[in-house]
């Protein structure tokens, strides 16, 4: 045990101390609060940078967009211009003559129109109804498709002249062509829509395309392509992007449904910026086509490394400088801190007689010294704790090992006599005797002794006076201890110096206020209990009273079960064999009378009278099956019908024709579901049938078995049984059991027929 006095006196010491105020720890942190300092600085550096990345990112959004703008435009012209060079003479020149059919229209465009080879893709002529009436060249499966889903069509059924829409790109004919068109409505002198021509390139990268060899002459850049309304890729640097859809491409259309036309997104491991613009200044049906420009964020703020570079020196520098004169300053108030930290680790690791010795002078001083007189007490108190961890853990031990002996058995002398034993091994008793108490005015009975003579130990049961007052009848309800000089009787006494006893215990056994019985427990030594082991032996008393009680319940329990089973047989013998023998002795009192004056029906008295005493017998025979219901498996089934039918013809008087074909060996489980599912069926014949002949059939044959019983009774109606019936449901669940088929045949009147057939695994 560690001395806890020097560490207290050292801590008044410390606190008796007059402190310089250069001294004090709130000084030294003023002292050394350059973090805030640190932090501004940081801040200030962070903001900065941010700042700066922040409006260089906003430029390059800027610069981004005005290139895709200027790109488009750039794209746009060429292919207006090639559109118009061709279209424009076709509308001025040709196609003036207004009041014509489009038909006719149509056929002079092709006619006279010069350069319209360079719609590689064909030229198309569509009526008032969006549906194509003539091509060029012909294309005889395309006569009557109907273009008129899309946007451009539209447009050009709604608007006037003056536009030439531009059409996304569309798929046609058996090959599957992929086409753009460039459009121009027919209208009538009414100014009315008629039809509309189409004219149109192939969209692939070859060297007769027109439109492809316009744009690749452009050099828009390697990241710069264009697509139509529906996100397909109409041009792109790379050939084999062209067709390309874009429609599920997050990033795309997040920017496209954003309000911003230019943004940053990160695409596979490289953040890119990526804008766009209309090829016509503006999206709508007349042209939906948009340049699309991708650049990398690291290639646009190239240009503002070495700006950046300097920043972060000087960031580095604010930051690194006031760290290294904070942290010198802290490594002074930290490291008698630090050994505060491992001592307490290691208190908590459960070494509490850890001391540590700092001598700054200071707050930290007087907090070391605390913590040396805390863990000199938490020393203290942790020895004294470890002691009652194992006692509590012994005293539950013995406990548990004196519940688990006195709850094996049901046999109270069994269970005092282990409970006595373990009880005194374990709590370190020399000697003792178990007593049962009996219903006045029995004596008590003394049920166990251990490490005692029997006679020593009957005196002690029946001079009980202890603590030398009380009467017989009264017991203590607690555990007392008690000298040999506290007892009365001077026989008794001498008997236990004998046998060198020093104090007695006496423990009660009870449960729910009732005293069972009681321990006497004695040792050669002087001393007392304790108060955990006193409490103990009373926790003992109560388990093994609950043990007793247990015991005496099952033993009424087990006598109640008799009583009723002996009443159950009385009930059956009277009700069977007691009349069938009062009417036989009746019989056989008239027989000789009756034999004087006709022979002949004396014969039929006596055969009478066979039939009865034949069936009490059987009655006899089925109670004692019911007794003994193992003695079922030794009868084979023909002779457990045979004495069924002879119970029943006894009991009912009602003949049974029993006829049994076959002979199989049949598993016990079998044969016993065909006995009971008989009996049943009999039984309800004999209660509510009101039969005049029975009829009971049995063929085995290997494999399979067959019953029938047939009566000719009142019979019932199958559909109106009664909720209370369980019978023929209980025969139900015997068959299921083993896989047998209950067939119940009964009309009102006509009878009742019960079949039951099996047939063993494997069979049909």
């Amino acid at each position: 045990m560690h001395n806890a006095s020097a560490p207290l006196q050292n801590a008044n010491t410390g606190l008796s101390k007059k402190k310089s105020w250069w001294k004090s720890l709130r000084t030294k942190i003023i002292a050394w609060s350059f973090v805030p300092t640190v932090i501004i600085l940081s801040a200030v550096a962070w903001f900065t940078f941010y700042s700066y990345q922040q409006v260089l990112g906003d430029l390059a959004l800027k610069q981004d967009w005005a290139i895709a703008q200027s790109k488009a435009v750039e794209a746009y012209a060429p292919i207006a211009n090639l559109i118009n060079a061709v279209i424009r003479p076709v509308i001025l020149t040709i196609d003036i003559d207004y009041e014509k059919p489009p038909e006719v229209r149509a056929q002079n465009i092709l006619d006279q129109a010069q350069s319209l080879d360079i719609f590689d893709g064909g030229i198309y002529f569509l009526d008032q109804q969006g549906k194509v009436f003539k091509t060029q060249p012909p294309q005889p499966e395309l006569i009557g498709q109907d273009w008129s889903d899309t946007p451009h069509f539209r447009y050009l059924v709604n608007n006037p002249p003056g536009a030439c829409p531009i059409t996304d790109i569309r798929t046609i004919g058996p090959n599957e062509k992929e086409i753009v068109c460039a459009t121009w409505p027919m209208h009538n002198t009414q100014r009315e829509f008629v039809g509309a021509g189409y004219y149109c390139f192939k969209i692939e990268p070859t060297e007769n395309s027109v439109l492809y060899e316009t744009l690749i002459s452009l050099d828009l850049g390697p990241n710069v392509y264009i697509v139509d309304g529906n996100l397909r890729i109409v041009f792109s640097p790379d050939p084999s992007q062209i067709g390309t859809g874009l429609s599920t491409e997050a990033y795309i259309l997040q920017l496209l449904q954003g309000q911003e036309t230019s943004n940053r997104f990160h695409k596979g491991t490289e953040d890119m910026v990526i804008s766009y613009y209309p090829m016509n200044n503006v999206v709508d049906d007349r042209m939906r086509w948009l340049l699309i420009k991708e650049e990398g964020l690291a290639a646009i703020m190239e240009p503002s490394l070495a700006y950046r570079q300097l920043l972060l020196i000087l960031l580095a520098l604010g930051v690194i400088v006031p760290v290294l004169v904070t942290a010198y300053g802290v490594k002074y108030i930290t490291d008698p801190i630090q050994k505060l930290i491992q001592a307490a680790e290691q208190v908590t690791a459960g070494q509490f007689n850890q001391r540590i010795e700092v001598k700054t002078g200071d707050e930290i001083e007087t907090l070391a010294d605390q913590f040396n007189l805390m863990s000199a007490e938490l020393d203290d108190s942790y020895s004294s704790l470890e002691k009652k961890v194992a006692d509590r853990t012994r005293e539950l031990a013995i406990l548990n090992s004196i519940i688990s002996v006195a709850s094996h058995s049901l046999d109270i002398h069994e269970i005092l006599e282990d409970a006595l034993n373990n009880t005194v091994e374990q709590m370190g008793f020399d000697a003792g005797v178990a007593i049962k108490l009996e219903p006045h005015p029995t004596t008590p009975l003394l049920m166990a002794q251990r490490g005692i003579e029997p006679a020593t130990a009957i005196d002690l049961v029946n001079r009980y006076a202890l603590a030398g007052h009380g009467t017989p009848a009264v017991y203590p309800k607690e555990v007392i201890t008690f000298g040999i000089e506290d007892f009365l009787d001077e026989k008794l006494k001498n008997q236990l110096s004998l046998v060198d006893f020093q104090w007695l215990v006496y423990v009660p056994l009870s449960t729910k206020g009732r005293e069972l019985g009681f321990f006497i427990l004695g040792k050669h030594e002087a001393g007392q209990l304790s108060p955990e082991e006193l409490s103990l032996l009373s926790s003992i008393g109560k388990q093994v009273g609950v043990a007793m009680e247990n015991a005496r319940l099952y033993e009424q329990a087990e006598q109640a079960a008799i009583t009723t089973e002996r009443h159950r047989l009385a009930r059956e013998l009277h009700d069977a064999v007691t009349q069938t023998l009062f009417s036989a002795t009746l019989i056989a009192d008239v027989t000789p009378s009756i034999w004087k004056r006709s022979p002949e029906e004396g014969m039929r008295n006596l055969e009478e009278l066979r039939q009865l005493t034949r069936g009490a017998l059987a009655e006899m025979r089925t109670l004692l099956l019911e007794m003994r219901p193992e003695s079922l498996e030794r009868p084979d089934l023909k002779s457990l019908l045979t004495q069924l039918a002879d119970a029943f013809i006894g009991r009912v008087r009602v003949p049974v024709s029993l006829v049994i074909q076959g002979d199989c060996e049949l598993s016990q489980e079998v044969k016993l579901v065909f006995y009971r599912v008989a009996q049943e069926a009999l039984n309800n014949i004999a209660k509510h049938s009101g039969a005049r002949q029975v009829e009971l059939h049995l063929e085995c044959q290997p494999g399979q078995l067959s019953l029938r019983i047939n009566d000719d009774g009142l019979g019932f109606d199958l559909d109106s049984l009664p909720p209370g019936h369980m019978g023929i449901a209980i025969m139900r669940e015997r068959a299921n059991s083993i896989g047998a088929n209950l067939r119940i045949e009964s009309q009102p009147g006509q009878g009742t027929t019960v079949e039951l057939d099996w047939r063993a695994a494997g069979k049909d």
